[in-house]
């Protein structure tokens, strides 16, 4: 995108095609196009996750996001736009979007940036603080 505007355009564009779809589904930012996922595995008594009826094999809440998934891929085709395979990252546990690690508890700070904050030395002197 070399052009000054561009990434505002993209935004206000993708923002337009994806109207009913944000914020519950996803939320466009520059050109990220993030996806949310649910917000929980649908436990069941036991703790473990809910399956489907008709097919056990599958988790109800990775059946769930793989069909947001597929009706935000299904907007974006219907205008004739498209998604970079080799940039594209389908169904992670927890992400880096804009230096925050979201996580099905919720969104992390990166642990790459505060790495020097939790290792730092704890002080001996009143100078050292």
């Amino acid at each position: 995108m070399g052009y000054t505007n561009a990434p505002a355009e993209f935004q206000k564009c993708t923002s337009f095609v994806l109207q009913d779809e944000i914020p519950h589904i996803a939320k466009v930012f520059i050109d990220d196009l993030p996806v949310k996922g649910p917000k929980t595995i649908y436990p069941d008594e036991e703790g473990n996750p809910e399956v489907l009826k008709e097919n056990p094999e599958i988790r109800r809440f990775i059946w769930k996001h793989a069909n947001d998934v597929h009706q935000i891929m299904h907007c974006i085709e219907d205008v004739g736009a498209m998604f970079s395979a080799t940039k594209i990252e389908l169904c992670l546990p927890n992400v880096l979007i804009v230096r925050q690690r979201c996580t099905p508890e919720g969104r992390l700070p990166d642990t790459e940036k505060v790495s020097k904050i939790l290792n730092w030395p704890i002080s001996s002197t009143v100078k050292e603080a």
